[in-house]
């Protein structure tokens, strides 16, 4: 293990998703990278649970707090937001710090 210099920060937006927008959900993620202007994390995932397929996550992994913050202070609605949205349902947020990294 590595001790991080600077902690990354881990969001992970998750909401429940109708069956029938999972389509709709994967187009809105696909289209964020080329129409996205605020500043990107690193890497970023769509995920769906498997024991509960309604189950979404964009789980992304930013720089810094510093970055996050930049993109949450552009006063736009956060793209990963807009995509759940898009798919009618409301993401709930979690921050992490990471502490260590294999």
């Amino acid at each position: 293990m590595k001790n991080l210099n600077m902690n990354k920060i881990i969001t992970i937006l998750e909401a429940r998703v109708n069956e029938q927008k999972w389509d709709t959900l994967q187009n809105a993620y696909r289209a964020v990278k080329e129409s996205s202007q605020s500043p990107m994390p690193r890497q970023s995932f769509l995920a769906q649970m498997k024991e509960e397929p309604t189950l979404w996550q964009i789980i992304s992994v930013w720089e810094s707090m510093e970055v996050l913050q930049k993109m949450r202070s552009s006063g736009e609605t956060p793209a990963g937001v807009l995509v759940f949205r898009e798919a009618n349902a409301e993401p709930k947020l979690s921050i992490f710090e990471a502490k260590e990294e294999i």
